[in-house]
Protein backbone atom coordinates (compact mmCIF):
# COMPACT_ATOMS: atom_id res chain seq x y z
CA UNK A 1 0.00 0.00 0.00
CA UNK A 2 1.52 3.50 -1.00
CA UNK A 3 0.73 6.42 0.30
CA UNK A 4 -1.46 9.16 -1.95
CA UNK A 5 1.32 10.95 -4.14
CA UNK A 6 -0.44 14.52 -3.69
CA UNK A 7 1.84 18.23 -3.89
CA UNK A 8 1.67 19.99 -0.62
CA UNK A 9 -0.03 23.12 -0.57
CA UNK A 10 0.86 26.50 0.96
CA UNK A 11 -2.38 26.95 3.11
CA UNK A 12 -1.78 23.15 5.16
CA UNK A 13 0.84 24.21 7.55
CA UNK A 14 -1.79 27.33 8.35
CA UNK A 15 -4.70 25.28 8.52
CA UNK A 16 -2.80 22.57 10.67
CA UNK A 17 -1.75 25.36 13.25
CA UNK A 18 -5.13 26.49 13.33
CA UNK A 19 -6.79 22.90 13.86
CA UNK A 20 -4.35 22.54 16.19
CA UNK A 21 -5.12 25.79 18.63
CA UNK A 22 -8.32 25.26 18.40
CA UNK A 23 -7.94 21.60 19.72
CA UNK A 24 -5.59 23.14 22.65
CA UNK A 25 -8.11 26.00 23.45
CA UNK A 26 -10.93 23.20 23.84
CA UNK A 27 -8.93 20.73 25.97
CA UNK A 28 -6.33 23.17 27.41
CA UNK A 29 -8.54 26.41 28.25
CA UNK A 30 -10.24 26.77 31.94
CA UNK A 31 -8.65 23.55 33.48
CA UNK A 32 -10.29 23.74 36.86
CA UNK A 33 -13.48 23.47 34.79
CA UNK A 34 -13.16 20.25 35.18
CA UNK A 35 -15.13 17.42 37.47
CA UNK A 36 -12.51 15.60 40.48
CA UNK A 37 -14.98 13.29 41.79
CA UNK A 38 -14.14 9.87 43.02
CA UNK A 39 -12.29 7.92 40.30
CA UNK A 40 -10.70 10.94 39.69
CA UNK A 41 -9.65 11.34 42.75
CA UNK A 42 -8.51 7.59 43.46
CA UNK A 43 -6.68 7.98 40.38
CA UNK A 44 -4.61 10.93 41.33
CA UNK A 45 -3.89 8.54 44.85
CA UNK A 46 -2.60 5.62 43.19
CA UNK A 47 -0.12 7.72 40.99
CA UNK A 48 0.58 9.77 44.06
CA UNK A 49 1.63 6.75 45.76
CA UNK A 50 3.79 5.71 43.16
CA UNK A 51 5.39 8.88 42.82
CA UNK A 52 6.26 9.09 46.72
CA UNK A 53 7.46 5.76 46.81
CA UNK A 54 4.83 4.18 48.97
CA UNK A 55 3.45 1.93 46.39
CA UNK A 56 4.64 0.22 42.95
CA UNK A 57 0.92 -0.81 41.52
CA UNK A 58 0.55 -3.97 40.05
CA UNK A 59 -2.74 -3.08 39.33
CA UNK A 60 -4.93 0.40 38.50
CA UNK A 61 -8.43 0.72 39.76
CA UNK A 62 -11.11 -1.56 39.72
CA UNK A 63 -13.53 -1.87 36.42
CA UNK A 64 -17.47 -1.68 36.18
CA UNK A 65 -17.51 -5.29 36.45
CA UNK A 66 -15.24 -5.23 39.16
CA UNK A 67 -12.63 -6.44 37.15
CA UNK A 68 -9.24 -4.42 37.92
CA UNK A 69 -7.68 -2.74 35.33
CA UNK A 70 -3.96 -3.05 34.71
CA UNK A 71 -1.71 -0.42 36.00
CA UNK A 72 -0.46 1.44 32.89
CA UNK A 73 -2.97 4.09 33.26
CA UNK A 74 -1.19 4.91 36.93
CA UNK A 75 2.06 4.81 35.19
CA UNK A 76 1.38 7.53 32.82
CA UNK A 77 -0.50 9.60 35.13
CA UNK A 78 2.89 9.12 37.66
CA UNK A 79 4.34 11.31 35.08
CA UNK A 80 2.19 14.92 35.36
CA UNK A 81 2.29 14.25 39.40
CA UNK A 82 5.68 13.70 39.92
CA UNK A 83 5.67 17.19 38.98
CA UNK A 84 2.90 18.53 41.05
CA UNK A 85 0.77 17.21 43.44
CA UNK A 86 -1.68 19.81 41.44
CA UNK A 87 -3.97 17.83 39.99
CA UNK A 88 -4.79 20.57 37.41
CA UNK A 89 -0.72 19.74 35.75
CA UNK A 90 -2.57 16.17 35.26
CA UNK A 91 -5.66 17.36 33.37
CA UNK A 92 -3.59 19.88 31.53
CA UNK A 93 -1.25 16.18 30.37
CA UNK A 94 -4.27 14.61 29.22
CA UNK A 95 -5.60 17.48 27.22
CA UNK A 96 -2.29 17.69 25.57
CA UNK A 97 -2.08 14.04 24.89
CA UNK A 98 -5.57 14.59 23.02
CA UNK A 99 -4.01 17.67 21.16
CA UNK A 100 -1.80 15.22 19.81
CA UNK A 101 -4.31 12.72 18.69
CA UNK A 102 -5.84 15.35 16.76
CA UNK A 103 -2.32 15.76 15.16
CA UNK A 104 -2.21 12.36 14.45
CA UNK A 105 -5.18 12.19 13.05
CA UNK A 106 -4.32 15.63 10.43
CA UNK A 107 -1.39 13.26 9.60
CA UNK A 108 -3.20 9.84 8.88
CA UNK A 109 -5.56 11.77 6.94
CA UNK A 110 -3.54 13.37 5.02
CA UNK A 111 -1.04 10.53 3.88
CA UNK A 112 -3.70 8.20 2.44
CA UNK A 113 -6.30 10.82 1.65
CA UNK A 114 -4.56 14.35 0.93
CA UNK A 115 -5.22 17.59 2.51
CA UNK A 116 -8.57 18.12 2.06
CA UNK A 117 -9.08 14.91 3.99
CA UNK A 118 -6.87 16.06 6.71
CA UNK A 119 -8.41 19.51 7.25
CA UNK A 120 -12.16 18.22 7.83
CA UNK A 121 -10.97 14.69 9.86
CA UNK A 122 -8.73 17.45 11.81
CA UNK A 123 -11.44 20.02 11.83
CA UNK A 124 -14.22 18.04 13.10
CA UNK A 125 -11.95 15.70 15.79
CA UNK A 126 -10.88 19.28 17.40
CA UNK A 127 -14.28 21.05 17.47
CA UNK A 128 -15.94 17.35 18.43
CA UNK A 129 -17.87 18.35 22.01
CA UNK A 130 -17.47 14.72 23.30
CA UNK A 131 -14.14 14.48 22.48
CA UNK A 132 -13.61 17.70 24.01
CA UNK A 133 -15.16 16.73 26.79
CA UNK A 134 -13.15 13.37 27.35
CA UNK A 135 -9.87 14.81 27.21
CA UNK A 136 -10.76 17.29 30.21
CA UNK A 137 -10.82 14.65 33.23
CA UNK A 138 -8.19 12.63 35.26
CA UNK A 139 -9.67 9.24 33.62
CA UNK A 140 -8.02 6.46 32.34
CA UNK A 141 -10.35 6.47 29.25
CA UNK A 142 -9.40 9.82 28.08
CA UNK A 143 -5.96 8.89 28.23
CA UNK A 144 -6.74 6.19 25.09
CA UNK A 145 -7.27 8.97 21.80
CA UNK A 146 -3.08 9.24 20.78
CA UNK A 147 -2.15 5.84 21.47
CA UNK A 148 -5.45 4.43 19.36
CA UNK A 149 -4.63 6.70 16.71
CA UNK A 150 -0.54 5.82 16.51
CA UNK A 151 -1.64 2.01 17.21
CA UNK A 152 -3.49 1.60 13.94
CA UNK A 153 -1.18 4.42 11.87
CA UNK A 154 1.94 1.73 12.51
CA UNK A 155 0.11 -1.27 11.84
CA UNK A 156 -0.77 0.64 8.44
CA UNK A 157 2.99 2.02 8.07
CA UNK A 158 4.20 -1.79 9.15
CA UNK A 159 2.12 -4.01 7.06
CA UNK A 160 0.47 -2.16 4.40
CA UNK A 161 3.77 -0.09 3.61
CA UNK A 162 6.19 -2.38 4.99
CA UNK A 163 7.94 -0.32 6.93
CA UNK A 164 9.74 -2.56 9.90
CA UNK A 165 10.11 -0.32 12.25
CA UNK A 166 6.52 0.16 12.39
CA UNK A 167 5.42 -3.76 12.66
CA UNK A 168 7.76 -3.56 15.96
CA UNK A 169 6.48 -1.39 17.25
CA UNK A 170 2.93 -1.92 16.67
CA UNK A 171 2.46 -4.71 18.93
CA UNK A 172 3.62 -3.49 22.08
CA UNK A 173 1.48 -0.13 21.40
CA UNK A 174 -1.64 -2.62 20.78
CA UNK A 175 -0.50 -3.79 24.38
CA UNK A 176 0.08 -0.31 26.15
CA UNK A 177 -3.54 0.89 24.70
CA UNK A 178 -5.29 -2.13 25.54
CA UNK A 179 -4.13 -2.05 29.11
CA UNK A 180 -4.53 2.10 29.20
CA UNK A 181 -8.54 0.78 29.16
CA UNK A 182 -10.62 -2.24 28.22
CA UNK A 183 -12.27 -0.18 25.93
CA UNK A 184 -8.99 -0.27 23.20
CA UNK A 185 -9.77 -3.58 22.97
CA UNK A 186 -11.49 -3.87 19.61
CA UNK A 187 -8.29 -2.87 18.16
CA UNK A 188 -6.94 -6.71 19.07
CA UNK A 189 -9.09 -7.98 15.66
CA UNK A 190 -8.45 -4.56 13.87
CA UNK A 191 -4.27 -5.47 14.38
CA UNK A 192 -5.08 -9.40 13.58
CA UNK A 193 -7.07 -7.95 10.16
CA UNK A 194 -4.05 -5.81 8.93
CA UNK A 195 -1.64 -9.01 9.44
CA UNK A 196 -4.06 -11.18 7.19
CA UNK A 197 -4.53 -8.59 4.48
CA UNK A 198 -0.81 -7.61 4.01
CA UNK A 199 1.04 -9.51 5.85
CA UNK A 200 3.51 -12.17 3.65
CA UNK A 201 3.93 -15.57 4.82
CA UNK A 202 6.91 -15.86 3.04
CA UNK A 203 8.71 -13.30 4.65
CA UNK A 204 11.19 -14.23 7.23
CA UNK A 205 11.55 -10.40 8.10
CA UNK A 206 7.93 -10.03 8.86
CA UNK A 207 7.30 -13.30 10.73
CA UNK A 208 10.97 -12.03 13.11
CA UNK A 209 9.19 -8.57 13.69
CA UNK A 210 5.98 -10.50 14.56
CA UNK A 211 8.30 -12.38 17.15
CA UNK A 212 10.05 -9.30 18.65
CA UNK A 213 7.09 -7.12 18.85
CA UNK A 214 4.62 -9.71 20.25
CA UNK A 215 7.48 -10.22 23.02
CA UNK A 216 7.83 -6.60 23.70
CA UNK A 217 4.56 -6.57 23.97
CA UNK A 218 4.49 -9.53 26.54
CA UNK A 219 6.55 -7.78 28.81
CA UNK A 220 4.50 -4.22 29.16
CA UNK A 221 2.11 -6.61 30.15
CA UNK A 222 4.31 -8.39 32.79
CA UNK A 223 3.48 -6.00 35.96
CA UNK A 224 -0.19 -6.49 35.22
CA UNK A 225 -0.13 -10.18 35.41
CA UNK A 226 1.99 -10.77 38.31
CA UNK A 227 -0.51 -8.67 39.83
CA UNK A 228 -3.50 -10.82 38.23
CA UNK A 229 -1.63 -13.40 40.10
CA UNK A 230 -0.78 -11.92 43.15
CA UNK A 231 -4.73 -11.46 43.80
CA UNK A 232 -5.78 -14.40 42.40
CA UNK A 233 -7.71 -13.59 39.32
CA UNK A 234 -5.94 -16.02 36.88
CA UNK A 235 -7.89 -18.71 38.58
CA UNK A 236 -11.42 -18.94 36.56
CA UNK A 237 -13.29 -19.95 39.07
CA UNK A 238 -12.00 -17.00 41.09
CA UNK A 239 -13.03 -14.69 38.49
CA UNK A 240 -16.18 -15.64 37.69
CA UNK A 241 -17.30 -15.51 41.21
CA UNK A 242 -15.44 -11.62 41.74
CA UNK A 243 -17.09 -10.34 38.50
CA UNK A 244 -19.84 -8.45 39.22
CA UNK A 245 -22.77 -7.14 36.78
CA UNK A 246 -25.49 -4.85 37.73
CA UNK A 247 -28.87 -7.27 37.97
CA UNK A 248 -30.79 -4.88 36.19
CA UNK A 249 -28.88 -5.06 33.38
CA UNK A 250 -30.35 -7.39 30.42
CA UNK A 251 -27.96 -9.17 28.32
CA UNK A 252 -29.46 -8.11 24.92
CA UNK A 253 -28.82 -7.41 21.19
CA UNK A 254 -29.75 -3.92 21.13
CA UNK A 255 -28.88 -0.57 19.62
CA UNK A 256 -27.60 0.78 22.96
CA UNK A 257 -24.34 0.85 21.31
CA UNK A 258 -24.91 2.14 18.36
CA UNK A 259 -27.27 5.16 19.82
CA UNK A 260 -23.66 5.97 21.84
CA UNK A 261 -21.65 5.99 18.64
CA UNK A 262 -23.79 8.02 17.32
CA UNK A 263 -24.20 10.23 19.89
CA UNK A 264 -20.57 10.67 20.18
CA UNK A 265 -19.57 10.95 16.93
CA UNK A 266 -22.05 13.80 16.14
CA UNK A 267 -21.55 15.88 19.58
CA UNK A 268 -25.29 15.38 20.39
CA UNK A 269 -26.75 15.20 23.93
CA UNK A 270 -24.11 17.26 26.02
CA UNK A 271 -26.51 18.89 27.48
CA UNK A 272 -26.60 15.26 29.86
CA UNK A 273 -23.94 17.20 31.80
CA UNK A 274 -26.10 19.76 32.64
CA UNK A 275 -28.03 17.15 34.73
CA UNK A 276 -32.03 16.32 35.05
CA UNK A 277 -33.13 19.65 36.49
CA UNK A 278 -30.90 21.74 34.86
CA UNK A 279 -30.59 20.63 30.70
CA UNK A 280 -33.42 22.18 29.58
CA UNK A 281 -31.96 25.48 30.74
CA UNK A 282 -28.77 25.18 29.10
CA UNK A 283 -30.56 23.85 25.52
CA UNK A 284 -32.65 27.24 25.74
CA UNK A 285 -29.20 29.11 26.08
CA UNK A 286 -27.63 27.87 22.69
CA UNK A 287 -29.10 27.01 19.43
CA UNK A 288 -31.24 24.18 18.59
CA UNK A 289 -28.02 22.81 16.40
CA UNK A 290 -28.09 18.98 17.42
CA UNK A 291 -30.14 18.02 13.83
CA UNK A 292 -27.16 19.21 12.36
CA UNK A 293 -24.74 17.95 14.42
CA UNK A 294 -26.83 14.66 13.07
CA UNK A 295 -25.04 15.12 9.74
CA UNK A 296 -21.74 14.39 10.66
CA UNK A 297 -22.11 10.55 11.16
CA UNK A 298 -24.81 10.16 8.75
CA UNK A 299 -22.01 11.96 6.12
CA UNK A 300 -19.71 9.72 8.21
CA UNK A 301 -21.55 6.22 7.04
CA UNK A 302 -21.88 7.49 3.31
CA UNK A 303 -18.60 7.97 2.59
CA UNK A 304 -17.47 4.72 3.88
CA UNK A 305 -20.22 3.33 1.82
CA UNK A 306 -19.17 5.03 -1.15
CA UNK A 307 -15.24 4.31 -0.52
CA UNK A 308 -16.14 0.65 -0.29
CA UNK A 309 -18.33 0.77 -3.23
CA UNK A 310 -15.34 2.22 -5.41
CA UNK A 311 -12.91 -0.04 -3.84
CA UNK A 312 -14.55 -2.89 -4.60
CA UNK A 313 -15.47 -1.74 -8.34
CA UNK A 314 -11.85 -1.40 -9.10
CA UNK A 315 -10.79 -4.05 -7.22
CA UNK A 316 -8.23 -2.79 -4.98
CA UNK A 317 -9.53 -3.59 -1.91
CA UNK A 318 -6.65 -4.82 -0.35
CA UNK A 319 -4.54 -1.92 -1.89
CA UNK A 320 -6.00 1.00 0.11
CA UNK A 321 -6.60 1.26 4.08
CA UNK A 322 -10.56 1.88 3.16
CA UNK A 323 -11.24 -1.34 4.95
CA UNK A 324 -9.55 -1.02 8.32
CA UNK A 325 -11.17 2.48 8.57
CA UNK A 326 -14.46 0.89 8.35
CA UNK A 327 -13.64 -1.73 10.79
CA UNK A 328 -12.04 0.40 13.03
CA UNK A 329 -15.11 2.06 12.90
CA UNK A 330 -17.79 -0.73 13.24
CA UNK A 331 -16.00 -2.93 15.39
CA UNK A 332 -16.74 -0.94 18.80
CA UNK A 333 -20.47 -1.01 17.54
CA UNK A 334 -20.55 -4.99 17.19
CA UNK A 335 -18.73 -5.64 20.02
CA UNK A 336 -21.18 -4.00 22.33
CA UNK A 337 -24.50 -4.79 19.95
CA UNK A 338 -24.87 -8.06 22.36
CA UNK A 339 -24.73 -6.36 25.74
CA UNK A 340 -22.41 -8.79 27.72
CA UNK A 341 -21.90 -5.34 29.65
CA UNK A 342 -23.69 -2.20 29.75
CA UNK A 343 -22.29 -0.07 26.97
CA UNK A 344 -21.49 3.35 27.82
CA UNK A 345 -20.28 6.09 25.56
CA UNK A 346 -17.45 6.64 27.07
CA UNK A 347 -16.26 2.91 25.07
CA UNK A 348 -16.74 4.78 22.02
CA UNK A 349 -13.70 6.82 22.51
CA UNK A 350 -11.46 4.44 19.70
CA UNK A 351 -13.98 5.12 17.32
CA UNK A 352 -13.93 8.97 16.25
CA UNK A 353 -10.81 9.71 14.58
CA UNK A 354 -11.61 6.90 12.02
CA UNK A 355 -15.46 8.40 11.38
CA UNK A 356 -13.84 11.64 11.50
CA UNK A 357 -11.33 10.17 8.89
CA UNK A 358 -13.82 8.87 6.76
CA UNK A 359 -15.98 11.63 6.85
CA UNK A 360 -12.71 13.81 5.49
CA UNK A 361 -11.83 10.97 2.63
CA UNK A 362 -15.30 10.93 1.34
CA UNK A 363 -15.46 14.82 0.84
CA UNK A 364 -11.81 14.60 -0.61
CA UNK A 365 -13.12 11.75 -2.85
CA UNK A 366 -16.02 14.47 -3.89
CA UNK A 367 -13.71 16.98 -4.67
CA UNK A 368 -11.81 14.94 -7.09
CA UNK A 369 -14.54 13.14 -8.78
CA UNK A 370 -14.57 13.02 -12.95
CA UNK A 371 -18.08 14.24 -12.83
CA UNK A 372 -18.43 17.89 -12.47
CA UNK A 373 -21.78 18.22 -11.33
CA UNK A 374 -20.65 15.94 -8.09
CA UNK A 375 -17.14 18.06 -8.02
CA UNK A 376 -18.68 21.36 -7.10
CA UNK A 377 -20.74 20.13 -4.28
CA UNK A 378 -17.43 19.81 -2.46
CA UNK A 379 -17.20 23.82 -1.52
CA UNK A 380 -21.04 23.48 -0.24
CA UNK A 381 -20.16 19.96 2.12
CA UNK A 382 -17.04 21.99 3.07
CA UNK A 383 -18.53 25.27 3.93
CA UNK A 384 -21.01 22.76 5.90
CA UNK A 385 -18.33 21.55 7.88
CA UNK A 386 -16.88 24.52 8.80
CA UNK A 387 -20.15 25.67 10.09
CA UNK A 388 -21.41 22.71 11.67
CA UNK A 389 -17.70 22.76 13.66
CA UNK A 390 -18.32 26.57 14.80
CA UNK A 391 -21.67 25.86 16.47
CA UNK A 392 -19.99 22.55 18.55
CA UNK A 393 -17.49 25.15 19.78
CA UNK A 394 -20.32 27.51 20.62
CA UNK A 395 -22.00 25.08 22.20
CA UNK A 396 -19.20 23.55 23.81
CA UNK A 397 -17.86 26.48 25.26
CA UNK A 398 -21.07 27.58 27.19
CA UNK A 399 -21.85 24.14 28.38
CA UNK A 400 -18.15 24.88 30.38
CA UNK A 401 -20.26 27.96 31.50
CA UNK A 402 -23.32 26.82 32.05
CA UNK A 403 -21.75 23.94 34.66
CA UNK A 404 -19.60 26.21 36.19
CA UNK A 405 -22.30 28.64 36.93
CA UNK A 406 -25.21 26.53 37.67
CA UNK A 407 -26.08 23.51 39.78
CA UNK A 408 -26.20 19.96 38.33
CA UNK A 409 -27.49 17.73 40.35
CA UNK A 410 -26.94 14.63 39.12
CA UNK A 411 -24.93 15.97 36.18
CA UNK A 412 -21.83 17.63 36.45
CA UNK A 413 -19.48 17.79 39.55
CA UNK A 414 -18.65 20.66 41.27
CA UNK A 415 -15.98 22.20 39.28
CA UNK A 416 -12.27 21.74 40.18
CA UNK A 417 -11.07 24.80 40.59
CA UNK A 418 -13.85 25.74 43.48
CA UNK A 419 -12.22 22.69 45.37
CA UNK A 420 -8.79 23.77 44.47
CA UNK A 421 -9.40 27.34 46.11
CA UNK A 422 -10.21 25.38 49.03
CA UNK A 423 -6.90 23.22 48.65
CA UNK A 424 -4.78 26.48 48.46
CA UNK A 425 -6.41 28.27 51.59
CA UNK A 426 -5.75 24.99 54.01
CA UNK A 427 -2.17 24.72 52.31
CA UNK A 428 -1.44 28.22 53.58
CA UNK A 429 -1.93 27.71 57.28
CA UNK A 430 0.67 25.11 56.93
CA UNK A 431 -1.31 22.43 59.16
CA UNK A 432 -0.54 19.54 60.75
CA UNK A 433 -4.01 17.73 61.00
CA UNK A 434 -7.26 18.63 59.38
CA UNK A 435 -10.94 17.17 59.93
CA UNK A 436 -13.16 16.45 57.01
CA UNK A 437 -16.45 16.92 58.25
CA UNK A 438 -19.68 15.41 55.69
CA UNK A 439 -21.68 12.25 55.69
CA UNK A 440 -19.37 9.90 54.61
CA UNK A 441 -15.97 8.95 55.96
CA UNK A 442 -14.80 5.56 53.90
CA UNK A 443 -11.77 6.55 51.40
CA UNK A 444 -11.57 5.46 48.66
CA UNK A 445 -15.11 4.21 48.38
CA UNK A 446 -16.74 7.37 49.70
CA UNK A 447 -16.21 10.12 47.33
CA UNK A 448 -15.81 13.09 49.75
CA UNK A 449 -13.08 11.25 51.53
CA UNK A 450 -11.49 9.74 48.29
CA UNK A 451 -11.07 13.39 46.80
CA UNK A 452 -9.45 15.30 49.86
CA UNK A 453 -7.82 12.36 50.97
CA UNK A 454 -5.87 13.30 47.16
CA UNK A 455 -6.46 17.42 47.30
CA UNK A 456 -4.84 17.33 50.84
CA UNK A 457 -1.81 15.12 49.94
CA UNK A 458 0.97 17.30 51.65
CA UNK A 459 -0.64 17.44 54.80
CA UNK A 460 0.49 15.16 57.53
CA UNK A 461 -2.78 13.98 58.63
CA UNK A 462 -6.19 13.93 57.09
CA UNK A 463 -9.30 12.67 59.31
CA UNK A 464 -12.71 11.92 57.54
CA UNK A 465 -15.51 12.25 59.83
CA UNK A 466 -19.28 11.09 59.75
CA UNK A 467 -20.67 14.41 61.14
CA UNK A 468 -24.25 13.27 61.07
CA UNK A 469 -23.60 10.11 63.81
CA UNK A 470 -19.76 11.23 65.54
CA UNK A 471 -16.72 13.77 66.38
CA UNK A 472 -13.76 14.00 66.79
CA UNK A 473 -11.81 16.18 68.79
CA UNK A 474 -8.34 16.28 68.21
CA UNK A 475 -4.57 15.94 70.45
CA UNK A 476 -3.45 19.57 68.76
CA UNK A 477 -4.77 22.16 67.39
CA UNK A 478 -5.96 21.45 63.86
CA UNK A 479 -8.63 22.69 61.27
CA UNK A 480 -11.88 21.37 59.90
CA UNK A 481 -13.26 21.19 56.76
CA UNK A 482 -17.26 21.20 56.99
CA UNK A 483 -19.65 19.81 54.13
CA UNK A 484 -23.24 20.90 54.55
CA UNK A 485 -24.87 21.98 57.51
CA UNK A 486 -22.41 23.80 60.58
CA UNK A 487 -20.43 21.97 63.00
CA UNK A 488 -22.30 19.57 66.00
CA UNK A 489 -23.14 21.66 69.21
CA UNK A 490 -20.65 19.88 71.07
CA UNK A 491 -17.89 21.21 69.11
CA UNK A 492 -18.68 24.76 69.11
CA UNK A 493 -16.64 25.72 72.10
CA UNK A 494 -13.63 24.50 70.49
CA UNK A 495 -13.49 26.88 67.87
CA UNK A 496 -11.50 29.94 68.07
CA UNK A 497 -12.25 33.78 67.20
CA UNK A 498 -15.78 33.48 64.32
CA UNK A 499 -13.62 35.68 62.20
CA UNK A 500 -10.73 32.79 61.80
CA UNK A 501 -13.65 30.90 59.89
CA UNK A 502 -13.73 30.88 56.36
CA UNK A 503 -16.60 30.14 53.94
CA UNK A 504 -16.28 29.01 50.57
CA UNK A 505 -19.65 29.47 48.57
CA UNK A 506 -19.62 26.87 45.23
CA UNK A 507 -22.58 27.15 42.71
CA UNK A 508 -26.28 29.38 43.72
CA UNK A 509 -27.94 26.51 45.63
CA UNK A 510 -25.20 24.17 46.68
CA UNK A 511 -24.11 24.53 50.28
CA UNK A 512 -21.09 25.95 51.05
CA UNK A 513 -17.69 24.64 52.13
CA UNK A 514 -16.26 26.21 55.78
CA UNK A 515 -13.17 25.70 57.01
CA UNK A 516 -12.74 26.40 60.98
CA UNK A 517 -9.98 26.48 63.64
CA UNK A 518 -10.20 23.58 66.32
CA UNK A 519 -8.53 24.93 69.56
CA UNK A 520 -9.25 21.36 71.95
CA UNK A 521 -7.94 22.92 75.03
CA UNK A 522 -10.96 25.41 74.64
CA UNK A 523 -13.64 22.67 74.57
CA UNK A 524 -16.13 22.06 77.34
CA UNK A 525 -16.73 18.81 76.51
CA UNK A 526 -17.30 16.38 79.44
CA UNK A 527 -15.30 13.39 78.09
CA UNK A 528 -14.48 10.58 79.94
CA UNK A 529 -10.88 8.73 79.55
CA UNK A 530 -9.90 5.18 79.02
CA UNK A 531 -6.99 3.20 78.28
CA UNK A 532 -5.76 4.34 74.86
CA UNK A 533 -7.53 2.02 72.33
CA UNK A 534 -5.45 1.68 68.95
CA UNK A 535 -7.14 0.69 65.86
CA UNK A 536 -5.81 -0.41 62.33
CA UNK A 537 -5.90 2.99 60.52
CA UNK A 538 -4.20 4.70 62.86
CA UNK A 539 -7.01 6.82 65.08
CA UNK A 540 -6.48 6.10 69.07
CA UNK A 541 -9.79 5.86 71.43
CA UNK A 542 -8.93 7.63 74.43
CA UNK A 543 -12.67 8.73 75.23
CA UNK A 544 -16.09 9.10 75.07
CA UNK A 545 -18.95 11.19 75.49
CA UNK A 546 -22.70 10.20 74.74
CA UNK A 547 -25.38 12.29 74.04
CA UNK A 548 -28.30 13.48 72.06
CA UNK A 549 -26.34 14.82 69.17
CA UNK A 550 -22.56 13.13 69.55
CA UNK A 551 -22.39 9.53 69.84
CA UNK A 552 -19.14 9.22 70.42
CA UNK A 553 -15.64 11.86 70.54
CA UNK A 554 -12.29 11.01 69.70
Amino acid sequence: MKPTPIPRQRWELAALVGVLLLAAGLRLGAPGITEFKRDEANMAQKALDLVHGREFPLLGLSSSINVPNPPVSVYLFALPFAASDNPVVAVLFVGLLNVIAVALTWVLARRYYGPVAALVAGLLYAASPWAAIYSRKIWAQDLLPPFVVATVFTGLLGYGENKRWARRVHWPLLAITVQIHYGAFPLVPLSLLMLALWGRRDSRDQWRDLAVGLALAALTALPALAGAYRDNWLSPDTFRDRVETNPDHNRVISTTALDAAWLTVAGTDIHSLAGPDAYRDYLDSVPDAYPLFRLVPLGTVLAAGWLLWRTARDRSLRQRPHLVLMVWLVLPVIIFTWEWAEAVPHYMIPLMPAAYILCGAGIAAVAQAKRSTIRKTAPILGIGVIGIAALQVVLFVRLLDFVDTHPTRNGFGTPLHTLLDVREAILDREPDDVLVLSDQELAPFDEIPAVWGALLEPVPQVRFVDRTRSAVIPAGAAWELVYGSPHMPALVECYSDPADTVTFERRPGESPLVLNPILPDQCAVDVTDIEPVHFANGATLTGYVIGTSVKGVL
